[in-house]
């Protein structure tokens, strides 16, 4: 699988497991009746927020492995303005959804991710690179607000 210094694929699923195993812990062990509560960040997100978010960026990149894997793939110009717009558009959208939609939601973004990642023949460094950013790298993002968010509750 590819070559230099690309991590295998194994390694890689393991350390997004392991990640998203810590993140989800800290989602579990918060009461329900707090998971709308808009004081996870500063701009007033709710943890029923930061899930969308996660899923909606999870089938950003499904989209972007189907194309890794078809042979289309071109690598997006970084837009730190686009991406601020996209992701305060998945925050409205979050805020019209129920608890039970984004969690069935969050599911299926994650069965579709890990299936199109397990479906990419070979690993080069594109698809390490957003590998991380959309996956572990992502969730240490908000690991720290859900974490400052439990511990004041």
């Amino acid at each position: 699988m590819g070559g230099g210094n690309v991590t295998d694929k194994q390694t890689l699923t393991e350390r997004e497991r392991s990640a998203w195993a810590e993140l989800r812990q800290v989602v579990e062990e918060l009461p329900r009746e707090r998971l709308e509560e808009p004081t996870v960040t500063a701009d007033g997100w709710t943890v029923k927020d930061v899930l969308w978010h996660i899923a909606h960026w999870w089938n950003h990149f499904a989209d972007l492995l189907d194309r890794m894997r078809e042979g289309t793939f071109v690598e997006p110009p970084e837009d730190e303005e686009a991406t601020d717009a996209e992701n305060a558009r998945v925050l409205e959208e979050s805020r019209s959804l129920s608890l039970e939609e984004v969690e069935r939601g969050l599911e299926a973004a994650r069965a579709r991710m890990l299936a199109a990642w397990e479906a990419l023949p070979e690993l080069d460094e594109p698809a390490e690179r957003w590998f991380g950013w959309e996956t572990y790298e992502h969730y240490e993002e908000h690991l720290a607000d859900l974490r400052r968010f439990a511990e004041a509750g």
